[in-house]
């Protein structure tokens, strides 16, 4: 998740500074989750109004998930270089009882579809058969979550548990 965080470091390297590398680490890990959980929710926000029927039902073929399910946040990754990173994204799984890759279809749109047979013969004129215009609920939802701000408060907040304790 590239954010282009900007803080004023002076103010929070005076914060920081009381800290122990450990508890730092847990509250940049907890900011980073915050965010992107807020983003999550944002996305299936969007998407709850957007689509009209999204839970299962009883003679649906597909092994208990929805279409929902394919907004994930992935791990915390901690990189060779010492930066951490996590995703939120919604492409869903690839497994083949999965219904969850519809989603990725409904964000991003569809080209004009045409069919070049009908019951198995070549037609003479293609048939249109139409396009999925694109939905944008995770674009949307990133341009309006101010992650910058989940970041600070929640590291604000971590702070100062950690200062109010040690006094």
């Amino acid at each position: 998740m590239n954010s282009g965080l900007e803080v004023n470091v002076n103010e929070m390297f005076d914060k920081f500074k009381q800290l122990t590398a450990k508890e730092m680490d847990s509250a940049i890990k907890k900011a980073m989750r915050s965010a992107a959980n807020e983003i999550k929710n944002q996305t299936l926000s969007n998407a709850r109004s957007g689509i009209q029927t999204y839970n299962n039902h009883p003679d649906d073929p597909y092994n208990g998930d929805s279409i929902l399910d394919a907004v994930r946040v992935t791990k915390i990754e901690d990189r060779y270089d010492g930066e951490l990173s996590m995703k939120v994204h919604v492409m869903g799984t690839n497994k083949s009882d999965s219904q969850t890759y519809r989603f990725r279809f409904l964000e991003g749109g569809t080209q004009d579809r045409y069919s070049k047979t009908y019951k198995g013969q070549y037609l003479q004129k293609q048939k249109y058969l139409g396009r999925i215009t694109p939905r944008k609920w995770f674009d949307t939802a990133r341009k309006s979550v101010n992650v910058e701000n989940i970041y600070l408060q929640t590291i604000s907040k971590a702070i100062d548990k950690i200062n109010n304790e040690s006094i």
